[in-house]
């Protein structure tokens, strides 16, 4: 709007110089034959001094002021005028983007055979044919029934062939604490609980209740760190003798209950004399004929056991008189490991 009221005066003092101009020209035209005439006939008679009428003086023209141009009052913000909304002939519509229809393949996917396994995953196959156990005789699909990208569980569960209700292990939770499947029977144990031991090994849990001990109160996985190998006795224990190894101490003692000591044949005298001192004492000092003999000779098989002297010898060695009025052997022979002359 400002713009417009500037443009009409710049106008309207443009239209006022071109007036002046143009009066201008007209005082200073050329004079025409007539005028020149008149003008000699004039001079030739002599006649007052005609004094030219004087012309009036333009004054100079001060610059007009522009009259003044009404102001418009500023209105309040022109609103656009509504255009009518033209409706299109044709409704334009936005074109969905092509899609292509994926249509079922008009053959059948080749499953994969374990030949395939080994191409992508050799280490895996490797471990199940060296390490696998019964799982060597399982092919790769018969647990892995899917793989990516037409399956999204290619990771079988224990339970698909391991039913919990054919066997109490089977209802054990997390099975690959102790199993891994390309090894399952080489286990290494964190802490387990022992019922998950004894559900496999139900007869050595038997004997540590029937023959109770310190071993007993154990956990399984302190003596077997690994399936089907245990700590050395002299881990925890100090032997009889120095030169007692792992071997010697089986001989006697059975880890699960290693307080029913059975012998096996050739246990040297001074394996028993480190914990019977004094009896191994007395038999080595002795001169007769037991000090020669070995102790399991008459401590036969099992710990504490006491073969009778008639065992050995004839009931009737020093007669039958002299039976009769000692019936006991120990009446006279009071320690059998150093027996008196």
């Amino acid at each position: 709007m400002k713009k417009k009221h500037n443009i009409l005066i710049y106008g309207f003092i443009a239209l006022i110089f071109l007036s002046v101009f143009v009066m201008s020209r007209f005082q200073k035209a050329p004079e025409t034959e007539v005028q020149k005439a008149s003008i000699e006939e004039a001079e030739q008679v002599p006649t007052e001094k005609v004094v030219p009428e004087p012309v009036a003086e333009v004054e100079p023209t001060v610059e007009a002021e522009p009259e003044p141009v009404a102001e418009v009052e500023p209105t309040e913000k022109a609103k656009p005028v509504p255009v009518a909304k033209v409706e299109p002939t044709v409704e334009a519509k936005s074109k969905p983007a092509p899609t292509v229809e994926v249509k079922p393949a008009e053959f059948d996917i080749v499953p994969l055979e374990d030949q395939d396994c080994t191409k992508c995953h050799p280490y895996a196959v490797k471990d199940i044919n060296e390490r696998g156990g019964l799982h060597q005789s399982i092919g790769c699909s018969e647990c892995h029934l899917e793989h990516p990208p037409l399956g999204k569980n290619p990771i079988p569960t224990c339970e698909m062939c391991h039913d919990p209700g054919d066997a109490t292990h089977y209802n054990i939770k997390n099975c690959s604490a102790c199993h891994y499947p390309h090894y399952p029977t080489e286990m290494e144990f964190g802490e387990i609980d022992a019922s998950a031991c004894l559900s496999c090994h139900p007869d050595q849990g038997k004997e540590m209740e029937a023959k109770p001990s310190e071993h007993a109160g154990l956990n399984c996985t302190e003596c077997h760190m690994v399936h089907r190998e245990w700590a050395n006795c002299a881990d925890c224990h100090t032997p009889h003798a120095e030169e007692m190894t792992h071997a010697d101490c089986l001989a006697c003692h059975k880890p699960h209950s290693p307080k029913a000591v059975n012998y096996a044949d050739g246990i040297p005298n001074n394996y028993c004399a480190c914990c019977h001192e004094d009896v191994g004492n007395a038999l080595a000092s002795s001169k007769k004929a037991h000090s020669e003999m070995g102790c399991i000779e008459c401590h036969e098989s099992e710990h504490m056991a006491v073969t009778q002297c008639d065992g050995c010898h004839d009931a009737d060695l020093h007669g039958a008189t002299m039976h009769e009025r000692y019936p006991l052997c120990l009446d006279c022979h009071n320690n059998p490991h150093a027996l008196a002359e």
